[in-house]
């Protein structure tokens, strides 16, 4: 048997390198990578054996999987051992835990420390691709000839009920020259049309109202510093990756 045979695929060979060469040619690497490095990360972190055995049954349970019989079959079906498919089951334990105990202790302090992320943001808002058109909306929503639901109701595919009204949303879902320019802006001002690469948009303030700090926002943090560590994390070792010949 050849050391280098990763699988059988019709009962023929097929080697670590011609596997690798698939994954490289379908731009399956970056997924490969983030995979290794949530392994490596995670390998540390423990769960109690009681736990892993409660998050079996209760998957073999909901799969009606209760027969060795029936379980072996799915297994073998989806080309899982035991040990694999628990692997799969205790991952989104292990990296609450992870990210718990790496950055639950600072939740606070990063929530204060970028607070204005958080704000809810309330506004209108109105966007087409030709600058010409969304120049008279400036004008004619800043000269009050037009509201913004008579507005908005103008445009194309718009619903019976269309107000031009976003929100209440996060404010690091805003684009970022939007955002900026309506915190430098007062309620009910209409902004001077926009330019976003090929849309023009046309915005007006409402409220921006504080985001309190309470459990879900919590999780939100330490989740958005979990995915930033690991983007960067996976980038890094993407840019130190290199190839048998």
């Amino acid at each position: 048997m050849d050391s280098n045979t990763t699988l059988w695929l019709d009962d023929q060979p097929i080697s670590e390198k011609s596997l690798m060469d698939v994954l490289r040619r379908t731009d399956q690497i970056s997924s490969l990578v983030k995979e290794l490095v949530m392994d490596q990360t995670l390998s540390e972190v423990k769960l109690d054996p009681g736990r892993e055995t409660e998050l079996l049954n209760e998957f073999r349970e909901n799969r009606k999987l209760e027969s060795e019989e029936a379980f072996k079959t799915f297994l073998s079906n989806n080309q899982l051992t035991e040990q694999l498919l628990l692997h799969n089951l205790t991952r989104p334990y292990k990296e609450g835990l992870y990210r718990e105990e790496r950055w639950g202790p600072r939740a606070n302090s990063l929530y204060l420390k970028h607070k204005d992320r958080y704000d809810l943001v309330t506004f209108r808002r109105l966007e087409s691709n030709n600058a010409d058109v969304m120049q008279e909306v400036f004008f004619r929503l800043k000269d009050r000839e037009d509201s913004w639901e008579t507005m908005a109701r103008q445009f194309p595919d718009a619903k019976p009920d269309a107000d031009a009204r976003v929100g209440p949303i996060p404010a690091r879902q805003l684009n970022p020259p939007i955002l900026e320019a309506l915190r430098r802006s007062s309620p009910g001002t209409i902004l001077r049309p926009i330019c976003l690469r090929e849309k023009v948009v046309v915005v007006a303030l409402e409220q921006f109202e504080a985001c309190s700090f309470d459990d879900e926002l919590r999780t939100r943090i330490i989740k958005e510093e979990f995915d930033a560590w690991l983007q960067e994390e996976c980038s890094r070792m993407l840019s130190k990756l290199r190839f048998a010949p």
